[in-house]
């Protein structure tokens, strides 16, 4: 139930006539703490900017529950704070800068650009502290993930906080604020129309101050700014320059890490613009002053680039000497970019490396480069021990699949088919479903040419069954065909079949059943009794 007094504050709360508010301010000279606590809210709630300033007057003599009170007055209290950051009272300043950065108001920032701009006032300094700070706060809150608990839009804010900061920017030979330029690099970001004018205008007054801002400055929010260009579809040439330029371990970290991974498409894109790097030129801190780790990342990055190959070669080189198998890895990749004697003969020594990975990786760039005896190297890899190697080598010798010879098979002279089956046995690693699947084919053609191919595939053993079902094809030429080949296959189970087969309507199967069973005579295998080989007693 509502008191005397709760009810007072309730109607002195929600009347416009002037009296309430002056008796709310009278209130605040109370000692009763609650009579204190419920003006201070009560003169917060209304949309009146005297009340608004008495409480940021005695915001530093509040206690934390009583400052709590201001969260529910944001979006109320601009017009007061505009007037509290532009006094000379240095409490009334302090107290407005606290309330500010606290609610987050970016409303505000115009209104400290301005006392920026001010060379003679002695809050410039405090002003252009708390901008930076402001604007960094709300550039991380546009790129960063949208808080659903927040309902104000960090769009409309940044055009608002952009079109202030632009309109400084072109007075930037009045003030010489470098700060300013910091502020609007940052949250105008890679496509701000204004900034690409800038950087395509070295005339422009503030051209060498922004080439400054972007090469020198360790913001962080500068740097992001400049990788997210790299992100970006369109990004100008001159903040391609300023990247290029940049040699701080600072920017140079967060920029190796665009290449810890696969490098995105449009960064790739973007890096393939840039023809140099300055810290790839000696300096306190460039290529060789590098971990091994960051050797090989920075690799990836040269290699997406249009540096001269030459220089590229001999950062891969200097990875190569001395670095762990992963990082050799690397640079062993990026030589697929690279054509030259040079370059061939680093990858024919790397060829056989110890590190099977590092192997596999140059048998995929063999067939690009077109060296002579290419494919007898690729053919010896298909027997290398390591499984990865052979993988390799089986990829470069795609063309060598059974579809292919399957294919070509009707045109080949005798020599050709025993020689291509040598290899594609090498490299199809599944040749019996294609040999089964031509096995049921309609055609008889087919099915005898797909019995001859398992002979010269040698995979008889595994296409055994389907062999034998084949003895009892409605074509003579096909068992025939069939009778013969599983003469490659010495077991019991073909032995029967066979056995069964010179009983065969065709004399042609059965004389071909009987020269396969004579392959069996100096075996110790198994005989059937029902059908005892012939010559047997």
């Amino acid at each position: 139930m509502n008191t005397g007094l709760d009810t007072t504050f309730e109607v002195l709360t929600k009347s416009r006539n002037e009296a309430a508010g002056a008796a709310l301010l009278a209130c605040l000279d109370n000692s009763d703490d609650k009579v204190f606590n419920e003006t201070l809210q009560a003169l917060l709630a209304r949309r009146k900017k005297s009340g608004h300033l008495e409480f940021l007057k005695r915001w530093h003599q509040l206690t934390d529950v009583q400052r709590s009170y201001i969260q529910e007055a944001r979006g109320r209290m601009s017009g007061a704070l505009r007037d509290a950051i532009l006094t000379q009272e240095e409490q009334l300043f302090a107290n407005a800068c606290q309330v500010v950065e606290q609610l987050s108001d970016f409303d505000i920032i115009p209104t400290l650009v301005t006392l920026v701009e001010n060379q003679k006032s002695n809050h410039a300094k405090a002003a252009t502290a708390l901008m930076q700070k402001l604007v960094a706060q709300l550039s991380e809150w546009v790129h960063g993930a949208r808080d659903e608990s927040e309902n104000r839009d960090p769009k409309a804010f940044q055009r608002f906080v952009l079109e202030s900061l632009e309109r400084s920017v072109e007075r930037f030979r009045q003030h010489q604020k470098p700060e300013i330029i910091d502020s609007f690099v940052i949250l105008g970001g890679p496509t701000s129309t204004l900034l690409s004018k800038i950087l395509d205008d070295p005339h422009h007054a503030c051209y060498l101050t922004v080439i400054n801002t972007l090469t020198t400055s360790s913001s962080t929010g500068v740097i992001d700014m400049l990788l997210n260009a790299l992100h970006c579809e369109s990004t100008s040439l001159g903040l391609l320059n300023v990247i290029s330029k940049r040699n701080d371990k600072k920017f140079i970290d967060q920029l190796l890490d665009l290449s810890s991974d696969s490098i995105p498409p449009t960064v790739t894109k973007n890096l393939a613009r840039i023809n140099s790097f300055a810290w790839l030129q000696p300096s306190d801190y460039s290529f060789e002053q590098f971990s091994e780790a960051d050797k090989a990342r920075s690799i990836k990055l040269a290699a997406a680039s249009d540096i001269k190959q030459s220089k590229l070669l001999e950062l891969i080189n200097n990875v190569l000497q001395g670095s762990k198998s992963e990082n050799r890895f690397v640079a062993a990749e990026a030589l697929m970019s690279i054509r030259g004697a040079k370059a061939d003969e680093i990858l024919m020594d790397l060829l056989y490396d110890e590190d099977p990975n590092l192997q596999a990786m140059c048998v995929r760039q063999l067939r690009e480069r077109q060296l002579a005896g290419t494919k007898s190297i690729l053919i010896k890899m298909v027997d290398s021990l390591h499984e990865v190697v052979r993988e390799a080598a089986r990829e470069a010798l795609s063309e060598f699949t059974f579809s292919n010879f399957l294919v070509g098979y009707d045109s080949m002279n005798g020599d050709a088919r025993r020689l291509t089956a040598m290899l594609v046995r090498k490299v199809d690693l599944e040749i019996a479903p294609g040999i089964i699947s031509e096995l049921e084919s309609n055609a008889g053609r087919r099915r005898i040419r797909a019995i001859e191919m398992a002979h010269l595939l040698d995979v008889v053993p595994d296409v055994a069954d389907k062999l034998i079902e084949r003895l009892k094809d409605e074509d003579h030429m096909v068992r025939t065909a069939a009778a013969t080949t599983l003469q490659y296959h010495l077991t019991p189970e073909t032995q029967e079949a066979l056995q069964q087969a010179t009983q065969d309507t065709s004399a042609t199967v059965q004389n071909a059943a009987r020269i396969s069973l004579s392959a069996f005579a100096n075996l110790n295998l198994p005989t059937n009794s029902l059908y005892p080989m012939e010559g047997t007693p």
